[in-house]
C-alpha cells in the first residue's frame, strides 16, 4: 500500500502514537492530536556535487599515488571507483570507504616513514562520520594519524594497505555530505524524534537512510527512544530503488507476523518519515519476504499533527517576586506569595504554569513551589544551572562539578542524581530538557572552552530520570553559556554576561547554524517557539528579536524564561 509523502508524514505520527508501547512509560490516548518533533525540510536525492577526481597516472611516485588516493576521496560516485584505482586489486575489493569519513582542519601532512614504501598522514580533525552517518565533532587540537603502505603492481605503485576511511576538507565535506533525519519514537510512543545522520549526496541515498534506520538510533539516543523494527531486520535487496516517486523497501524481518497491523504501520511510517524529505520520494511501499505488508483499512482518517510547542507566556522576576510576562504586560503569579526569605534567580515553570522553581542566589539552593504551596528547598550545589521542567513533572539542574540532579515537582521527595559520568570533569552552565522529554541540551565548560551536547534521557518505567547517555557534541569550541530549545530540532545559544556585542546562533540538531543580529551586553536569553519568540536581557531592558534587530519590550521584568 502506498500513500503520498505528505499524507504519510501526517499519518505517521498518529499511527506511531496509537501503537501498543514497547517498554513504554504508560498508556497513551487513542484519539486527538499527537505531537511530532518537526516538519522535515525537503532535500534533493540527486547529487549536487559532481567531483571528478583524477585516477593514477603512469610512472607516479609512491607519494604521488598516496596523495592522489587521498584527493580521490571526493569522488563518491560508483562506490569510490576512482579511489579504488589507486589500490592493489586485493585491497580494492575489501576497502570500506564509508566506514569513517574524517573531516580535516587546515592542511594534512603526508611524510614517508622509516620503513621503505610506508607513509603516514597526520590530520587535525574537525569531525568524524561513522558508517551509520553519526558525526562526532572534535574539539580544537584533536589529531589522527593514518598509515599507508605501497607496493608495485605491473610496474606501477599501488597502495597495499590503507585504513577504511576517506579524508575530506571542511569545504568538500559541506559540498558532498548532507544531513538526513531518521525517525524513532519515544518510549511511550507519544512523539517521534529526529535523529540526524550525514550521508554523501549521491544516488541512492535512500539505501543509506534505510540501512541506518534498521541499525537503530544513534548511541546517544539508545534507551531514550524505540523503533518498530525487530532486532536482526535487514534489507532483503541490495538497494532501495525509487521509481515514479515510489521507494520500494524490501525487508527480511525475524519472526514476522503479517497480521500484526500496528507493528506493520509503525515500521512503514518510520520509513515514510525518514524517506519523505527526499524530493524524489512521494510514496513508500513496504514489502517483507517478497509480499506487500498489510496496513489495514480506515487509515487515512487522521487528525492533524501538532508541533510540540510551549505557551507564549514567560516567567520572570520583578523586584524579587515571580511574575508572568506576555505581550508587554507583567502580571503577578496568583497563589504565590512574597519570596522575601530568598534571593530568586533563574526562574522556571512547567507548561501548565502551576509549578515553579528558581535558584536562591544567596544559598545556591534549588527552590520549588506551586500555586498555594510554600517554597521548598530541594537541593544545594555550586553554580546551579537554570532549572528545567520536563513533561513528566521533574525539575533538572546541573552544577559546576558536572553533577546532574532532578526532583519531582509534585512529590516533594528526595533529589535523584542522574548518572552522567561523562560530565564529571566539566562545568554544566546550561541544561534544558527537550519538549518531548527524550533528550537534554547541555552546555559545558572545561578549561575555558564551551561545548554544546545532545544526550538521550533514560528513565525508569515510572518516568524517573536514571541516566544521561554519553553526549553527542553538536558544537565544539563555541562561545556559549546557555542553549535553549526553539523547537524539538532547533535551539538558540549565546554567551551571557561577558559584555560587548553578542550574535546568538540558531543551531539545528545536525550542528548547522545561522547567526542572529548582534546585541550589546546580553545578560540573559529566553526562547519560545522559533526565532519569532527569542528574547534577551541587556542593560536592565528586555528585548525581543524582531527580524534583523532587537526591539526593547520592558524595563519592568528581568531574567525571563519560557516553560520547560
Amino acid at each position: 500500500m502506498t500513500r503520498t509523502a505528505r499524507g504519510l508524514a501526517g499519518a505517521a505520527a498518529l499511527v506511531l502514537a496509537l501503537a501498543v508501547g514497547l517498554n513504554g512509560c504508560g498508556a497513551i490516548p487513542r484519539s486527538g492530536p499527537v505531537h511530532r518533533h518537526a516538519e522535515s525540510t525537503p532535500t534533493a536525492a540527486e547529487p549536487t556535487y559532481r567531483a571528478a577526481p583524477a585516477g593514477p597516472v603512469a610512472g607516479a611516485t609512491p607519494q604521488e599515488v598516496v596523495e592522489g588516493f587521498l584527493a580521490a576521496g571526493t569522488g563518491v560516485a560508483d562506490d569510490y571507483s576512482v579511489a579504488r584505482e589507486y589500490l592493489t586489486p586485493e585491497l580494492a575489493g575489501r576497502w570500506h570507504p564509508d566506514a569513517r569519513t574524517i573531516v580535516q582542519r587546515g592542511d594534512p601532512a603526508l611524510a614517508p616513514r622509516l620503513e621503505d614504501d610506508q607513509y603516514r598522514l597526520s590530520v587535525e580533525v574537525d569531525g568524524v562520520v561513522d558508517g551509520s552517518g553519526v558525526i562526532e565533532r572534535k574539539p580544537g587540537g584533536a589529531t589522527e594519524v593514518l598509515d599507508f603502505s605501497v607496493t608495485q603492481v605491473d610496474g606501477e605503485w599501488r597502495i597495499s594497505d590503507a585504513p577504511d576511511a576517506t579524508v575530506l576538507s571542511r569545504d568538500d565535506f559541506r559540498e558532498i555530505f548532507a544531513p538526513h533525519d531518521l525517525y524513532f519514537t519515544d518510549e511511550d510512543l507519544s512523539n517521534v524524534v529526529a535523529d540526524p545522520r550525514w550521508f554523501p549526496d549521491r544516488v541512492p541515498v535512500t539505501t543509506s537512510i534505510v540501512r541506518a534506520l534498521l541499525s537503530g538510533p544513534a548511541p546517544y539516543l539508545r534507551g531514550a527512544v524505540t523503533t518498530a523494527f525487530p532486532a536482526g531486520t535487514t534489507l532483503a535487496r541490495s538497494s532501495v530503488p525509487v521509481q515514479d516517486g515510489t521507494a520500494t523497501v524490501e525487508l527480511s524481518v525475524p519472526d514476522f507476523d503479517p497480521a500484526n497491523i500496528e507493528v506493520n504501520r509503525r515500521m512503514h511510517d518510520q520509513l515514510a518519515l525518514s524517506l519523505g524529505a527526499l524530493s524524489t520520494v512521494t510514496d513508500v511501499e513496504l514489502r517483507v519476504d517478497g509480499a506487500p505488508v498489510e496496513l489495514g483499512t480506515g487509515w487515512s482518517d487522521t487528525p492533524p499533527v501538532a508541533e510540540v510547542t510551549v505557551p507564549s507566556r514567560q516567567i520572570g522576576l520583578r523586584e524579587g517576586d515571580l511574575v508572568f510576562y506576555q505581550g508587554g504586560q507583567t502580571d503577578p503569579v496568583d497563589g504565590v506569595g512574597p519570596l522575601d526569605a530568598f534571593r530568586p534567580a533563574s526562574p522556571a515553570m512547567d507548561a501548565a504554569a502551576e509549578h515553579f522553581a528558581f535558584v536562591d542566589a544567596g544559598t545556591g539552593s534549588l527552590i520549588t513551589l506551586g500555586r498555594d504551596r510554600d517554597p521548598q528547598v530541594r537541593l544545594s550545589g555550586t553554580g546551579l544551572s537554570r532549572p528545567s521542567f520536563d513533561e513528566h513533572g521533574w525539575v533538572w539542574v546541573g552544577d559546576s562539578a558536572g553533577v546532574v540532579r532532578s526532583v519531582s515537582a509534585e512529590s516533594g521527595g528526595e533529589a535523584v542524581r542522574v548518572d552522567a559520568p561523562w560530565l564529571g570533569a566539566r562545568t554544566v552552565t546550561s541544561l534544558r530538557v527537550s519538549r518531548g522529554g527524550t533528550r537534554a541540551l547541555v552546555v559545558t565548560q572545561q578549561d575555558g572552552v564551551s561545548q554544546i551536547w545532545l544526550t538521550g534521557i533514560v528513565r525508569a518505567p515510572d518516568g524517573t530520570p536514571r541516566r544521561l547517555n554519553q553526549g553527542y557534541r553538536v558544537a565544539a569550541d563555541v562561545e556559549a553559556d546557555v542553549a535553549l530549545w526553539l523547537s524539538d530540532r532547533e535551539f538558540v545559544a549565546a554567551p551571557v554576561g561577558a559584555g560587548g556585542t553578542v550574535r546568538p546562533r540558531v543551531y539545528d540538531a545536525a550542528g548547522r547554524y545561522r547567526e542572529l543580529p548582534g546585541l550589546a551586553g546580553i545578560t540573559g536569553l529566553s526562547g519560545g517557539n522559533g526565532t519569532s519568540s527569542v528574547f534577551a536581557g541587556a542593560d536592565g531592558t528586555l528585548y525581543m528579536l524582531t527580524g534583523a534587530s532587537w526591539s526593547p519590550q520592558s524595563e519592568d521584568v528581568r531574567d525571563t524564561a519560557f516553560a520547560g
